[in-house]
Formats: structure tokens, C-alpha cells, sequence
């Protein structure tokens, strides 16, 4: 009885008293030290605007510069394109040269057959003759989401852009489609060509090319485009449908491709003829 007698008479925790008393001499609530966090706020603040301020600033500087380096790569793109052609002319002179030349030796015609087969087949000749044109195009938006178990999936394409990967692609299968001789974009692919990306641009031996990107394949048009559209390069361009990338599969009676520019033989030598013998 006394011990429920002494609970009923002090229910309140001795802590509790001692608190209470404590806060009753010192008038009240525990001071908090609400001015810092105004002063914390307060240098966030000015932080925030100075960065604001100097990125204002710099924007300016920034937009030039990058018209600046526009117009370097417009200026640089338009000399390289000169000299394609002065070196097409030239290459033109060489090759009538050359046929005037083997006219005056007994087996000229079957060289210059077999010279001519051999510049189709190594890119260092432009060949005409009917062709497949393969038209790829970036999707006119840049949301496109890849599909779970995709092939393509982790690409760049997930943003339905042409990636140099289908480019290769495309370009493997004209070849096994019965191609004799391939293009992008003007630019001549050769057994050493290689094509690549640099950030969102696709190279093709070092040169940046923009969409929409012409793959043209000189060969037998009709078995070529049907050998094409039922093998694995149809199916791949449906794969590219899918993330909003255009495409078109045409054919042309007759096209020029140029030989390649930067065809450079490093290891090859004439049979029967070694480094410093006569």
C-alpha cells in the first residue's frame, strides 16, 4: 500500500522535475542559434548568384568561340574538297597515261583488264555501274528507349542516332550481298577503310560525315538488293526502324563512285623483287 500509496502521490519522474526547474529559472525555452543558419543561408545564396553571374559572362565568349571553330571546320571541309578534286584530275591524267602507254606493248588490253579489275577490287579506281543506295537518318527526336534484350542495346542508338557500329554493319552486308564496290557518303571504302565515332560524329577514314548517310553498293542491283533485304541487313534495318532511324533501300541504273583517297599500300612488294636489287 505505501508503494502504491507514493505513486499516486509523485508521479512525475525525478528527471522530469529537475528539467522542468531548470528550464523555469532560465525563462523558458533553450536558446537555439537561429542567426547561423541565416548566415549559412545567406552564403549559399551569394554563392548561387556569383556562379549565375560568371556563367552569364562567359556564355558569350563561349558562343563565339564555337561559331569560331564552326567556321575553322566549314573552311578546312570546303579546302579538303578542292583537293579531291585536283587529285581526281590528276588521277585522271595518270590512268590515260598509263592506257597510252600499255597501247604500245603487245599484251597492253590484258594488262589494263587486269590493272582495271584490281583498282575495282582495292578501291583505287572510281568504277561505274548500276548500284543499291541504302539511305539511313537519324530519328527526328532523340528519346527513342532501346528495347529490353535489344542487340543494339547500350549504344548511342538509344537516342536514335546512326552510330558508326550500323554503319559497319550495313556496309558488311552489302559487301556478303555481292557488292563490288562501296561508298558512304562519297567516301570509298577499301579492304583498309576503317569506320568510327568521335563523340556524336561518325568517321570514315578520319573524315566526319553528317546525315542522312548514302551507302551505295556498285554490283548487280537487283540480286544485290535482294540478297540484302532478305539476310541479316534487312533485319537489322527493322532493328533501326525501331528506334525511330529512317531508312530506304533504292536502286540507280548508273553511278560513279571515286577511288579512295587515302588508299596507302605499306607492306606489299613486287613478286621476285627485293629492297635494293636492280
Amino acid at each position: 500500500m505505501s508503494l502504491l500509496t507514493n505513486l499516486m502521490d509523485n508521479s512525475l519522474d525525478g528527471g522530469y522535475a529537475e528539467a522542468a526547474a531548470r528550464r523555469a529559472t532560465t525563462g523558458g525555452a533553450r536558446w537555439r542559434p537561429s542567426w547561423l543558419l541565416a548566415v549559412g543561408l545567406l552564403g549559399v545564396g551569394l554563392l548561387l548568384a556569383t556562379s549565375a553571374a560568371q556563367v552569364r559572362d562567359r556564355a558569350p565568349a563561349a558562343a563565339e568561340a564555337r561559331a569560331a571553330l564552326t567556321r575553322e571546320i566549314d573552311r578546312r571541309t570546303a579546302a579538303t574538297d578542292r583537293l579531291e578534286v585536283q587529285l581526281d584530275q590528276l588521277r585522271a591524267s595518270v590512268a590515260k597515261g598509263r592506257q597510252d602507254a600499255l597501247r604500245l606493248t603487245t599484251s597492253g588490253s590484258e594488262l589494263a583488264a587486269r590493272l582495271a579489275n584490281l583498282e575495282t577490287a582495292t578501291g583505287a579506281g572510281a568504277v561505274v555501274g548500276p548500284a543499291v543506295v541504302v539511305r539511313i537518318e537519324d530519328a527526328p527526336t532523340s528519346d527513342s528507349a532501346a528495347a529490353d534484350g535489344d542487340p543494339r542495346a547500350g549504344d548511342a542508338n538509344r537516342q536514335g542516332r546512326v552510330s558508326d557500329r550500323d554503319l559497319q554493319t550495313i556496309a558488311n552486308e552489302l559487301w556478303a550481298a555481292g557488292a563490288e564496290a562501296i561508298a558512304i557518303n562519297g567516301q570509298r571504302l577499301t579492304a583498309l577503310s576503317a569506320i568510327r565515332s568521335a563523340g556524336e560524329a561518325v568517321l570514315v577514314d578520319f573524315r566526319p560525315l553528317s546525315p542522312p548517310y548514302d551507302v551505295v553498293a556498285v554490283g548487280d542491283a537487283s540480286s544485290v538488293q535482294a540478297a540484302f533485304a532478305e539476310g541479316f541487313g534487312g533485319s537489322y534495318l527493322q532493328v533501326l526502324k525501331g528506334y525511330g532511324i529512317t531508312y530506304s533501300i533504292d536502286t540507280k541504273k548508273r553511278v560513279r563512285l571515286p577511288a579512295s583517297g587515302g588508299l596507302t599500300v605499306r607492306y606489299a612488294e613486287v613478286p621476285g623483287k627485293r629492297e635494293g636489287s636492280s
